[in-house]
């Protein structure tokens, strides 16, 4: 699997007027990366199409996409012009309210999938549940040959839903996320390594970059003294990466999981003295 993994500063945008020229600029640059190189999938972090945070979320009527406007439209013509699935991160306006939406669009330009965020996140820096809903679907698609699965930021703190994608088959985690440096910023990369590993997947973390944001993280299924997880760092980051799943039999083989995991774990009793 090649991916180009987006870790991109992504600018104050309080109309739809801010919104679209970003995404010109967004998209100019997505193409320049693209010129010798044809990834099969662009990934870029959640809520790609805004700024994070309650200024923006005021505005969102102005912001927000029916996958039937500018947004999507932008996203199909690119991915249409490179030939590669994007998944990007937006507002997305719904029949049951608004949601923190991952949107993927295949290389036809056509809707490929769409996820929305399981869990609204209503702690610390984070304040969506005022503005968002919770969405009601799992997505798991085939990209390249592989089953991709995705989850949405504080999707992860709830390991029944990576169990979930894995006993889907999933090989490759996108995980867009908005982690700005509260007090959950100093556990997200040891849960992404935990689901990494324990579910043996593939996982890409990805963020918006600045000192307050970055380090956007690339996990293999086996973190080990020769498989170092990749962190982005706080600056933009344009990352060609390049998935192998001789690295998820290898792990499978090397920590065999599936063969010593117990399902019985309900149902047994409590000792009692």
């Amino acid at each position: 699997m090649e991916l180009l993994a987006c870790q991109p500063a992504i600018p104050a945008i309080r109309c739809r007027g801010d919104q679209l020229a970003w995404l010109r600029h967004l998209t100019r640059e997505i193409e320049a990366r693209c010129e010798a190189y044809s990834p099969d999938l662009i990934v870029l972090p959640e809520l790609t199409t805004l700024e994070y945070g309650s200024s923006a979320f005021a505005c969102l009527r102005d912001l927000d996409d029916d996958l039937q406007g500018p947004v999507y439209e932008r996203f199909s013509e690119l991915a249409r012009r490179l030939g590669s699935t994007i998944a990007y991160g937006t507002a997305r306006r719904g029949e049951q309210g608004r949601h923190i939406s991952q949107v993927l669009v295949g290389p036809d330009g056509a809707l490929a999938g769409v996820y929305d965020k399981l869990h609204c996140a209503q702690f610390g820096a984070s304040a969506e549940a005022a503005h968002f809903t919770p969405g009601e679907s799992l997505l798991v698609v085939d990209i390249a040959g592989w089953r991709v699965g995705v989850m949405i930021c504080y999707d992860l703190r709830f390991p029944e839903l990576a169990r979930r994608l894995a006993a889907e088959g999933v090989e490759l985690v996108l995980h867009p996320v908005a982690f700005t440096r509260d007090f959950s910023f100093a556990s997200w990369h040891a849960f992404v390594t935990a689901r990494a590993m324990e579910n043996q997947q593939w996982w890409l973390s990805l963020n918006r970059a600045g000192e307050a944001w970055g380090h956007s993280l690339l996990c293999p299924p086996l973190v080990d003294e020769a498989h170092a997880a990749e962190d982005f760092g706080p600056h933009e980051a344009w990352r060609r990466l390049s998935l192998s799943r001789q690295a998820l039999a290898e792990a499978r083989e090397q920590l065999p999981l599936s063969r010593d995991r117990r399902d019985d774990l309900a149902g047994l009793p409590l000792w009692q003295p």
